[in-house]
Protein backbone atom coordinates (compact mmCIF):
# COMPACT_ATOMS: atom_id res chain seq x y z
CA UNK A 1 0.00 0.00 0.00
CA UNK A 2 2.95 2.32 0.51
CA UNK A 3 3.68 2.32 -3.24
CA UNK A 4 0.18 3.54 -4.12
CA UNK A 5 -0.92 7.12 -4.51
CA UNK A 6 -3.88 8.63 -2.71
CA UNK A 7 -6.02 8.30 -5.82
CA UNK A 8 -5.17 4.61 -6.18
CA UNK A 9 -5.91 3.99 -2.49
CA UNK A 10 -9.30 5.72 -2.82
CA UNK A 11 -10.03 3.64 -5.90
CA UNK A 12 -9.24 0.42 -4.02
CA UNK A 13 -11.33 1.60 -1.04
CA UNK A 14 -14.34 2.30 -3.26
CA UNK A 15 -14.00 -1.09 -4.96
CA UNK A 16 -13.74 -2.89 -1.60
CA UNK A 17 -16.70 -0.96 -0.15
CA UNK A 18 -18.76 -1.79 -3.24
CA UNK A 19 -17.90 -5.47 -2.96
CA UNK A 20 -18.77 -5.46 0.75
CA UNK A 21 -21.84 -3.24 0.49
CA UNK A 22 -24.06 -5.68 2.34
CA UNK A 23 -21.74 -5.72 5.38
CA UNK A 24 -21.49 -1.93 5.32
CA UNK A 25 -25.26 -1.58 5.22
CA UNK A 26 -25.66 -4.03 8.09
CA UNK A 27 -23.07 -2.17 10.21
CA UNK A 28 -24.78 1.13 9.32
CA UNK A 29 -28.12 -0.16 10.65
CA UNK A 30 -26.52 -1.55 13.83
CA UNK A 31 -24.48 1.59 14.65
CA UNK A 32 -27.14 4.17 13.80
CA UNK A 33 -29.98 2.43 15.62
CA UNK A 34 -27.70 1.71 18.60
CA UNK A 35 -26.93 5.41 18.99
CA UNK A 36 -30.57 6.29 18.34
CA UNK A 37 -31.68 3.93 21.07
CA UNK A 38 -29.03 5.36 23.39
CA UNK A 39 -30.34 8.87 22.65
CA UNK A 40 -33.92 7.80 23.42
CA UNK A 41 -32.99 6.58 26.87
CA UNK A 42 -30.31 9.22 27.54
CA UNK A 43 -31.47 11.31 30.53
CA UNK A 44 -32.24 14.97 29.89
CA UNK A 45 -30.38 17.65 31.75
CA UNK A 46 -31.99 21.00 32.47
CA UNK A 47 -29.97 23.96 33.69
CA UNK A 48 -31.39 27.02 35.40
CA UNK A 49 -29.34 30.01 36.50
CA UNK A 50 -29.59 33.35 38.20
CA UNK A 51 -27.17 36.30 37.98
CA UNK A 52 -26.44 38.34 41.10
CA UNK A 53 -24.73 41.72 41.29
CA UNK A 54 -22.36 42.05 44.24
CA UNK A 55 -21.45 45.38 45.80
CA UNK A 56 -18.00 44.47 47.07
CA UNK A 57 -17.25 47.83 48.73
CA UNK A 58 -16.71 47.11 52.40
CA UNK A 59 -18.46 49.38 54.88
CA UNK A 60 -15.06 50.15 56.39
CA UNK A 61 -13.67 51.53 53.13
CA UNK A 62 -15.75 54.74 52.93
CA UNK A 63 -15.60 55.11 56.69
CA UNK A 64 -11.83 54.69 56.96
CA UNK A 65 -10.84 56.28 53.61
CA UNK A 66 -7.79 58.45 54.14
CA UNK A 67 -7.18 57.18 57.67
CA UNK A 68 -6.31 53.53 57.19
CA UNK A 69 -6.15 50.88 54.50
CA UNK A 70 -8.72 48.09 54.64
CA UNK A 71 -8.36 44.68 53.06
CA UNK A 72 -10.57 43.84 50.09
CA UNK A 73 -11.89 40.42 49.16
CA UNK A 74 -12.20 40.04 45.39
CA UNK A 75 -12.61 36.26 45.08
CA UNK A 76 -16.42 36.33 44.85
CA UNK A 77 -16.64 32.70 43.71
CA UNK A 78 -14.74 31.37 46.72
CA UNK A 79 -16.80 33.52 49.09
CA UNK A 80 -20.07 32.44 47.46
CA UNK A 81 -19.10 28.77 47.59
CA UNK A 82 -18.16 29.09 51.22
CA UNK A 83 -21.54 30.65 52.01
CA UNK A 84 -23.76 28.48 49.78
CA UNK A 85 -22.04 25.17 50.52
CA UNK A 86 -22.31 25.88 54.22
CA UNK A 87 -24.39 23.57 56.40
CA UNK A 88 -27.04 26.21 57.07
CA UNK A 89 -28.00 26.87 53.43
CA UNK A 90 -27.63 23.21 52.40
CA UNK A 91 -30.00 22.10 55.15
CA UNK A 92 -32.44 24.85 54.22
CA UNK A 93 -32.39 23.68 50.59
CA UNK A 94 -33.28 20.14 51.56
CA UNK A 95 -36.47 21.42 53.24
CA UNK A 96 -37.39 24.05 50.63
CA UNK A 97 -36.88 21.92 47.49
CA UNK A 98 -38.69 18.90 48.86
CA UNK A 99 -35.84 16.47 49.44
CA UNK A 100 -37.04 15.86 52.99
CA UNK A 101 -40.49 14.62 52.02
CA UNK A 102 -39.38 10.99 52.00
CA UNK A 103 -37.70 11.41 55.42
CA UNK A 104 -34.15 10.46 54.32
CA UNK A 105 -31.61 9.33 56.86
CA UNK A 106 -28.59 11.43 57.74
CA UNK A 107 -26.41 9.42 55.38
CA UNK A 108 -28.93 9.92 52.56
CA UNK A 109 -29.10 13.63 53.38
CA UNK A 110 -25.34 13.91 53.05
CA UNK A 111 -25.46 12.13 49.68
CA UNK A 112 -28.19 14.52 48.51
CA UNK A 113 -26.07 17.48 49.63
CA UNK A 114 -23.09 16.13 47.70
CA UNK A 115 -25.30 15.68 44.65
CA UNK A 116 -26.52 19.28 44.93
CA UNK A 117 -22.93 20.53 45.29
CA UNK A 118 -21.82 18.55 42.22
CA UNK A 119 -24.71 19.89 40.10
CA UNK A 120 -24.35 23.46 41.39
CA UNK A 121 -21.87 25.71 39.61
CA UNK A 122 -20.83 29.22 40.63
CA UNK A 123 -18.97 31.38 38.10
CA UNK A 124 -17.66 34.92 37.95
CA UNK A 125 -18.93 36.30 34.63
CA UNK A 126 -17.92 39.93 34.92
CA UNK A 127 -17.17 42.82 37.21
CA UNK A 128 -19.16 42.19 40.41
CA UNK A 129 -21.42 39.72 38.57
CA UNK A 130 -21.89 36.19 39.89
CA UNK A 131 -23.71 33.41 38.02
CA UNK A 132 -25.30 30.60 40.03
CA UNK A 133 -26.57 27.71 37.91
CA UNK A 134 -27.99 24.31 38.83
CA UNK A 135 -28.47 21.28 36.57
CA UNK A 136 -31.05 18.55 37.15
CA UNK A 137 -33.10 16.01 35.19
CA UNK A 138 -36.25 17.68 36.50
CA UNK A 139 -36.65 21.13 34.99
CA UNK A 140 -38.83 22.46 37.84
CA UNK A 141 -36.37 21.25 40.44
CA UNK A 142 -33.53 22.87 38.52
CA UNK A 143 -35.49 26.15 38.47
CA UNK A 144 -36.55 26.12 42.13
CA UNK A 145 -33.07 25.12 43.30
CA UNK A 146 -31.31 27.89 41.34
CA UNK A 147 -33.91 30.44 42.47
CA UNK A 148 -33.78 29.41 46.12
CA UNK A 149 -29.96 29.27 46.21
CA UNK A 150 -29.83 32.85 44.93
CA UNK A 151 -32.38 34.00 47.51
CA UNK A 152 -30.59 32.27 50.39
CA UNK A 153 -27.26 33.68 49.23
CA UNK A 154 -28.68 37.22 49.19
CA UNK A 155 -30.24 36.72 52.64
CA UNK A 156 -26.91 35.55 54.00
CA UNK A 157 -25.23 38.51 52.32
CA UNK A 158 -27.64 40.98 53.90
CA UNK A 159 -27.07 39.41 57.31
CA UNK A 160 -23.34 39.64 56.70
CA UNK A 161 -23.75 43.30 55.69
CA UNK A 162 -25.56 44.14 58.94
CA UNK A 163 -22.93 42.25 60.91
CA UNK A 164 -20.19 44.05 59.02
CA UNK A 165 -21.75 47.45 59.74
CA UNK A 166 -22.01 46.62 63.43
CA UNK A 167 -18.45 45.31 63.43
CA UNK A 168 -17.23 48.47 61.69
CA UNK A 169 -19.02 50.66 64.23
CA UNK A 170 -17.60 48.69 67.14
CA UNK A 171 -14.14 48.80 65.61
CA UNK A 172 -14.15 52.57 65.10
CA UNK A 173 -15.63 53.05 68.58
CA UNK A 174 -12.81 50.99 70.10
CA UNK A 175 -10.28 53.05 68.11
CA UNK A 176 -11.82 56.27 69.44
CA UNK A 177 -11.48 54.98 73.02
CA UNK A 178 -7.88 53.90 72.38
CA UNK A 179 -6.83 57.27 70.94
CA UNK A 180 -8.61 59.14 73.74
CA UNK A 181 -6.61 57.10 76.23
CA UNK A 182 -3.42 57.87 74.29
CA UNK A 183 -4.21 61.61 74.33
CA UNK A 184 -4.79 61.61 78.09
CA UNK A 185 -1.51 59.73 78.63
CA UNK A 186 0.47 62.09 76.36
CA UNK A 187 -1.00 65.15 78.12
CA UNK A 188 0.15 63.73 81.45
CA UNK A 189 3.61 63.01 80.04
CA UNK A 190 3.84 66.59 78.76
CA UNK A 191 2.95 68.06 82.16
CA UNK A 192 5.46 65.85 83.98
CA UNK A 193 8.20 66.59 81.45
CA UNK A 194 7.70 70.37 81.59
CA UNK A 195 7.73 70.34 85.39
CA UNK A 196 10.95 68.26 85.47
CA UNK A 197 12.66 70.18 82.66
CA UNK A 198 12.10 73.93 83.07
CA UNK A 199 14.88 74.63 80.54
CA UNK A 200 12.96 72.79 77.85
CA UNK A 201 11.28 75.80 76.30
CA UNK A 202 11.42 77.26 72.80
CA UNK A 203 14.31 79.68 72.06
CA UNK A 204 16.48 78.71 75.03
CA UNK A 205 18.83 76.71 72.84
CA UNK A 206 19.75 79.88 70.91
CA UNK A 207 20.55 81.70 74.17
CA UNK A 208 22.84 78.87 75.28
CA UNK A 209 24.49 78.79 71.86
CA UNK A 210 25.26 82.52 72.13
CA UNK A 211 26.63 82.01 75.62
CA UNK A 212 28.91 79.19 74.39
CA UNK A 213 30.11 81.39 71.54
CA UNK A 214 30.97 84.20 73.97
CA UNK A 215 32.85 81.85 76.28
CA UNK A 216 34.81 80.41 73.39
CA UNK A 217 35.73 83.93 72.28
CA UNK A 218 36.88 84.80 75.80
CA UNK A 219 38.90 81.57 75.93
CA UNK A 220 40.66 82.44 72.70
CA UNK A 221 41.42 85.97 73.91
CA UNK A 222 42.69 84.69 77.28
CA UNK A 223 44.91 82.10 75.58
CA UNK A 224 46.36 84.80 73.38
CA UNK A 225 46.90 87.16 76.33
CA UNK A 226 48.52 84.35 78.34
CA UNK A 227 50.88 83.63 75.50
CA UNK A 228 51.82 87.30 75.22
CA UNK A 229 52.35 87.55 79.02
CA UNK A 230 54.65 84.52 79.01
CA UNK A 231 56.69 86.07 76.23
CA UNK A 232 56.90 89.26 78.29
CA UNK A 233 57.99 87.29 81.37
CA UNK A 234 60.73 85.51 79.43
CA UNK A 235 61.95 88.87 78.12
CA UNK A 236 62.11 90.35 81.65
CA UNK A 237 63.93 87.26 82.81
CA UNK A 238 66.55 87.73 80.09
CA UNK A 239 66.89 91.40 81.08
CA UNK A 240 67.41 90.38 84.71
CA UNK A 241 70.25 88.10 83.65
CA UNK A 242 71.87 90.91 81.64
CA UNK A 243 71.59 93.40 84.46
CA UNK A 244 73.25 90.90 86.80
CA UNK A 245 76.16 90.56 84.37
CA UNK A 246 76.57 94.35 84.22
CA UNK A 247 76.30 94.89 87.97
CA UNK A 248 78.74 92.12 88.79
CA UNK A 249 81.54 94.51 88.24
CA UNK A 250 80.22 96.72 91.02
CA UNK A 251 79.95 93.92 93.51
CA UNK A 252 82.24 93.44 96.55
CA UNK A 253 84.59 91.20 94.65
CA UNK A 254 84.95 93.88 92.04
CA UNK A 255 85.81 96.52 94.59
CA UNK A 256 88.46 94.22 96.12
CA UNK A 257 90.00 93.67 92.74
CA UNK A 258 90.00 97.42 92.08
CA UNK A 259 91.77 98.06 95.40
CA UNK A 260 94.26 95.30 94.63
CA UNK A 261 94.99 96.83 91.28
CA UNK A 262 95.37 100.29 92.84
CA UNK A 263 97.70 99.00 95.59
CA UNK A 264 99.77 97.07 93.08
CA UNK A 265 100.21 100.20 91.03
CA UNK A 266 101.30 102.26 94.04
CA UNK A 267 103.60 99.44 95.18
CA UNK A 268 105.30 99.34 91.83
CA UNK A 269 105.77 103.11 91.89
CA UNK A 270 107.29 102.97 95.35
CA UNK A 271 109.67 100.17 94.35
CA UNK A 272 111.06 102.44 91.71
CA UNK A 273 112.34 104.79 94.40
CA UNK A 274 112.65 102.66 97.52
CA UNK A 275 113.58 99.27 98.69
CA UNK A 276 111.27 96.57 99.98
CA UNK A 277 112.04 97.52 103.56
CA UNK A 278 110.54 100.89 103.05
CA UNK A 279 107.61 101.24 105.49
CA UNK A 280 105.08 102.22 102.84
CA UNK A 281 106.11 99.26 100.70
CA UNK A 282 105.75 96.92 103.68
CA UNK A 283 102.37 98.43 104.44
CA UNK A 284 101.16 98.06 100.84
CA UNK A 285 102.34 94.46 100.82
CA UNK A 286 100.41 93.73 103.97
CA UNK A 287 97.28 95.39 102.55
CA UNK A 288 97.65 93.51 99.27
CA UNK A 289 97.97 90.27 101.18
CA UNK A 290 94.85 91.07 103.21
CA UNK A 291 92.93 91.96 100.04
CA UNK A 292 93.97 88.70 98.37
CA UNK A 293 92.83 86.77 101.40
CA UNK A 294 89.50 88.67 101.37
CA UNK A 295 89.13 88.04 97.65
CA UNK A 296 89.71 84.31 98.10
CA UNK A 297 87.18 84.18 100.93
CA UNK A 298 84.62 86.09 98.82
CA UNK A 299 85.09 83.75 95.83
CA UNK A 300 84.93 80.71 98.09
CA UNK A 301 81.74 81.91 99.83
CA UNK A 302 80.02 82.71 96.53
CA UNK A 303 80.94 79.31 95.16
CA UNK A 304 79.46 77.59 98.23
CA UNK A 305 76.22 79.62 97.92
CA UNK A 306 75.90 78.81 94.20
CA UNK A 307 76.34 75.10 94.83
CA UNK A 308 73.70 75.20 97.54
CA UNK A 309 71.34 77.15 95.24
CA UNK A 310 71.93 74.63 92.51
CA UNK A 311 71.05 71.79 94.85
CA UNK A 312 67.86 73.50 96.10
CA UNK A 313 66.85 74.80 92.63
CA UNK A 314 66.94 78.47 93.67
CA UNK A 315 68.50 81.28 91.65
CA UNK A 316 71.60 82.77 93.08
CA UNK A 317 71.72 86.56 92.97
CA UNK A 318 74.59 88.49 94.35
CA UNK A 319 73.82 90.91 97.17
CA UNK A 320 75.16 93.87 95.25
CA UNK A 321 72.96 93.02 92.29
CA UNK A 322 69.89 92.92 94.50
CA UNK A 323 70.67 96.41 95.70
CA UNK A 324 70.72 97.69 92.07
CA UNK A 325 67.70 100.04 91.33
CA UNK A 326 67.32 98.77 87.75
CA UNK A 327 67.41 95.20 88.95
CA UNK A 328 64.75 96.04 91.54
CA UNK A 329 62.54 97.51 88.84
CA UNK A 330 62.97 94.49 86.56
CA UNK A 331 62.35 92.19 89.49
CA UNK A 332 59.12 93.99 90.27
CA UNK A 333 58.02 93.76 86.63
CA UNK A 334 58.87 90.06 86.58
CA UNK A 335 56.81 89.46 89.73
CA UNK A 336 53.87 91.37 88.27
CA UNK A 337 54.10 89.30 85.10
CA UNK A 338 54.10 86.06 87.10
CA UNK A 339 51.03 87.25 88.99
CA UNK A 340 49.30 88.13 85.73
CA UNK A 341 50.12 84.66 84.31
CA UNK A 342 48.65 82.98 87.39
CA UNK A 343 45.54 85.18 87.05
CA UNK A 344 45.14 84.28 83.38
CA UNK A 345 45.53 80.56 84.14
CA UNK A 346 42.86 80.81 86.83
CA UNK A 347 40.63 82.66 84.36
CA UNK A 348 41.20 79.94 81.75
CA UNK A 349 40.23 77.27 84.24
CA UNK A 350 37.07 79.16 85.19
CA UNK A 351 36.16 79.74 81.52
CA UNK A 352 36.70 76.06 80.67
CA UNK A 353 34.52 75.06 83.59
CA UNK A 354 31.80 77.47 82.50
CA UNK A 355 32.08 76.22 78.93
CA UNK A 356 31.75 72.60 80.05
CA UNK A 357 28.68 73.52 82.10
CA UNK A 358 27.14 75.27 79.10
CA UNK A 359 27.85 72.26 76.91
CA UNK A 360 26.16 69.99 79.44
CA UNK A 361 23.26 72.41 79.59
CA UNK A 362 23.12 72.54 75.82
CA UNK A 363 22.94 68.75 75.60
CA UNK A 364 20.21 68.65 78.22
CA UNK A 365 18.28 71.36 76.40
CA UNK A 366 18.72 69.58 73.05
CA UNK A 367 17.60 66.26 74.52
CA UNK A 368 14.75 67.97 76.30
CA UNK A 369 13.64 69.83 73.18
CA UNK A 370 13.79 66.61 71.17
CA UNK A 371 11.65 64.82 73.74
CA UNK A 372 9.30 67.79 73.98
CA UNK A 373 9.03 67.97 70.20
CA UNK A 374 8.31 64.26 70.02
CA UNK A 375 5.66 64.46 72.74
CA UNK A 376 4.08 67.52 71.10
CA UNK A 377 4.13 65.85 67.69
CA UNK A 378 2.58 62.66 69.07
CA UNK A 379 -0.07 64.69 70.81
CA UNK A 380 -0.96 66.62 67.65
CA UNK A 381 -1.02 63.49 65.46
CA UNK A 382 -3.17 61.57 67.92
CA UNK A 383 -5.44 64.56 68.37
CA UNK A 384 -5.97 64.85 64.60
CA UNK A 385 -6.68 61.13 64.31
CA UNK A 386 -9.01 61.30 67.29
CA UNK A 387 -11.02 64.17 65.79
CA UNK A 388 -11.19 62.36 62.45
CA UNK A 389 -12.31 59.12 64.12
CA UNK A 390 -15.09 60.98 65.90
CA UNK A 391 -16.48 62.07 62.52
CA UNK A 392 -16.14 58.57 61.13
CA UNK A 393 -17.81 57.10 64.18
CA UNK A 394 -20.89 59.20 63.46
CA UNK A 395 -20.82 58.06 59.83
CA UNK A 396 -20.51 54.43 60.99
CA UNK A 397 -23.52 54.93 63.27
CA UNK A 398 -25.59 56.18 60.32
CA UNK A 399 -24.42 53.28 58.12
CA UNK A 400 -25.29 50.79 60.83
CA UNK A 401 -28.79 52.23 61.19
CA UNK A 402 -29.29 52.15 57.41
CA UNK A 403 -28.27 48.51 57.19
CA UNK A 404 -30.40 47.54 60.16
CA UNK A 405 -33.41 49.19 58.49
CA UNK A 406 -32.53 47.57 55.11
CA UNK A 407 -32.14 50.98 53.46
CA UNK A 408 -28.99 49.95 51.70
CA UNK A 409 -28.04 46.82 49.78
CA UNK A 410 -25.03 44.72 49.10
CA UNK A 411 -26.50 42.12 46.70
CA UNK A 412 -29.24 42.31 44.11
CA UNK A 413 -30.60 39.89 41.50
CA UNK A 414 -29.39 41.09 38.11
CA UNK A 415 -31.25 38.35 36.23
CA UNK A 416 -33.79 36.10 37.99
CA UNK A 417 -33.94 32.35 37.45
CA UNK A 418 -36.23 31.03 34.71
CA UNK A 419 -37.77 27.63 34.07
CA UNK A 420 -35.49 25.87 31.52
CA UNK A 421 -37.46 24.71 28.47
CA UNK A 422 -34.64 23.16 26.45
CA UNK A 423 -32.32 20.60 28.00
CA UNK A 424 -28.62 21.31 27.98
CA UNK A 425 -25.66 19.07 27.28
CA UNK A 426 -25.85 16.04 24.93
CA UNK A 427 -29.42 15.70 23.63
CA UNK A 428 -31.35 13.22 21.45
CA UNK A 429 -30.60 15.12 18.24
CA UNK A 430 -26.89 14.80 18.90
CA UNK A 431 -27.22 11.02 19.19
CA UNK A 432 -29.39 10.87 16.03
CA UNK A 433 -26.90 12.84 13.94
CA UNK A 434 -23.95 10.93 15.40
CA UNK A 435 -25.72 7.64 14.49
CA UNK A 436 -26.01 8.59 10.82
CA UNK A 437 -22.48 9.96 10.56
CA UNK A 438 -20.74 7.20 12.53
CA UNK A 439 -22.92 4.54 10.85
CA UNK A 440 -21.35 5.48 7.53
CA UNK A 441 -17.80 6.40 8.61
CA UNK A 442 -17.02 3.51 10.94
CA UNK A 443 -17.60 0.71 8.37
CA UNK A 444 -15.55 2.59 5.80
CA UNK A 445 -12.78 3.05 8.35
CA UNK A 446 -12.88 -0.66 9.20
CA UNK A 447 -12.54 -1.57 5.51
CA UNK A 448 -9.60 0.82 5.16
CA UNK A 449 -7.88 -0.87 8.11
CA UNK A 450 -8.64 -4.23 6.54
CA UNK A 451 -6.99 -3.15 3.28
CA UNK A 452 -3.86 -2.15 5.13
CA UNK A 453 -3.63 -5.38 7.11
CA UNK A 454 -4.71 -7.78 4.31
CA UNK A 455 -1.56 -9.23 2.60
CA UNK A 456 -3.30 -10.03 -0.68
CA UNK A 457 -2.22 -8.19 -3.82
CA UNK A 458 -4.95 -5.86 -4.99
CA UNK A 459 -3.12 -3.67 -7.52
CA UNK A 460 -0.63 -4.27 -10.32
CA UNK A 461 1.64 -1.51 -9.05
CA UNK A 462 2.45 -3.62 -5.97
CA UNK A 463 3.67 -6.52 -8.14
CA UNK A 464 5.88 -4.22 -10.17
CA UNK A 465 7.44 -2.45 -7.16
CA UNK A 466 7.86 -5.32 -4.72
CA UNK A 467 8.54 -8.31 -7.03
CA UNK A 468 10.18 -6.27 -9.80
CA UNK A 469 8.26 -8.28 -12.42
CA UNK A 470 7.21 -6.44 -15.55
CA UNK A 471 3.48 -6.32 -16.13
CA UNK A 472 2.31 -6.88 -19.66
CA UNK A 473 -1.46 -6.43 -19.17
CA UNK A 474 -4.19 -6.24 -16.55
CA UNK A 475 -7.32 -8.37 -16.92
CA UNK A 476 -10.44 -7.12 -15.10
CA UNK A 477 -13.03 -9.38 -13.55
CA UNK A 478 -15.50 -10.55 -16.18
CA UNK A 479 -19.09 -10.69 -14.95
CA UNK A 480 -21.74 -12.72 -16.67
CA UNK A 481 -25.26 -11.53 -17.28
CA UNK A 482 -26.43 -13.58 -14.33
CA UNK A 483 -23.89 -11.86 -12.07
CA UNK A 484 -24.94 -8.42 -13.31
CA UNK A 485 -28.58 -9.28 -12.69
CA UNK A 486 -27.81 -10.39 -9.13
CA UNK A 487 -25.92 -7.18 -8.54
CA UNK A 488 -28.83 -5.07 -9.73
CA UNK A 489 -31.25 -6.98 -7.53
CA UNK A 490 -28.90 -6.56 -4.57
CA UNK A 491 -28.50 -2.82 -5.17
CA UNK A 492 -32.28 -2.42 -5.50
CA UNK A 493 -32.78 -4.34 -2.25
CA UNK A 494 -30.18 -2.26 -0.42
CA UNK A 495 -31.63 1.02 -1.74
CA UNK A 496 -35.14 0.02 -0.72
CA UNK A 497 -33.90 -1.12 2.66
CA UNK A 498 -31.96 2.14 3.11
CA UNK A 499 -35.07 4.20 2.37
CA UNK A 500 -37.12 2.10 4.77
CA UNK A 501 -34.43 2.44 7.45
CA UNK A 502 -34.22 6.21 6.97
CA UNK A 503 -38.01 6.51 7.09
CA UNK A 504 -38.10 4.49 10.29
CA UNK A 505 -35.17 6.52 11.65
CA UNK A 506 -36.96 9.78 10.88
CA UNK A 507 -40.20 8.54 12.38
CA UNK A 508 -38.49 7.59 15.63
CA UNK A 509 -36.83 11.02 15.74
CA UNK A 510 -40.19 12.72 15.17
CA UNK A 511 -41.82 10.69 17.94
CA UNK A 512 -39.01 11.67 20.29
CA UNK A 513 -39.28 15.35 19.40
CA UNK A 514 -43.04 15.38 20.05
CA UNK A 515 -42.30 13.47 23.25
CA UNK A 516 -44.37 10.48 22.26
CA UNK A 517 -41.61 8.16 23.41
Amino acid sequence: MSYLSIGQILQLLIIECYSRRNLIFLLFIIISFSLLTTGIFWPKKYTAFTIIHIDDVSILQPLMRGAAETSRTTDHVANAEEIIFGEKIMQQLLHDIGWMENMPTEIQQEKIKEKIKNNLEIKDIGKNLLKIQYSDQNQMRAYTTAKRVGELFIEAGEESKVAESLSAYNFISSQVDDYLEKLVKIEGDLRIFRSNNPDARPGLQNVVANRVSQLQQKLENTHLLLKETKIKRDSIKDQLSGEAAITISQSKEGRIREQLSEFQTQLELLRLDYRDTYPDIVRFKAQIKDLNSALENEVSNRQIVREEAKKTGKTYVDESIILSPLYQELRSAYSSTETEIATLKARLKALNKSLDQEHIREKKIFSGEETLSQLTRNYKVNQDIYQDLLKRLESARVSRNLDEEQKGFTFKIQEPAKIPLIPTGIRFMHFALAGLILGFLLPVALIYVFLILDPRVRHSQIIYNELEIPILAVVNTIKTSVDRKKIKINIFFLSTSFLIVMALYSYVCWLKLVEQI
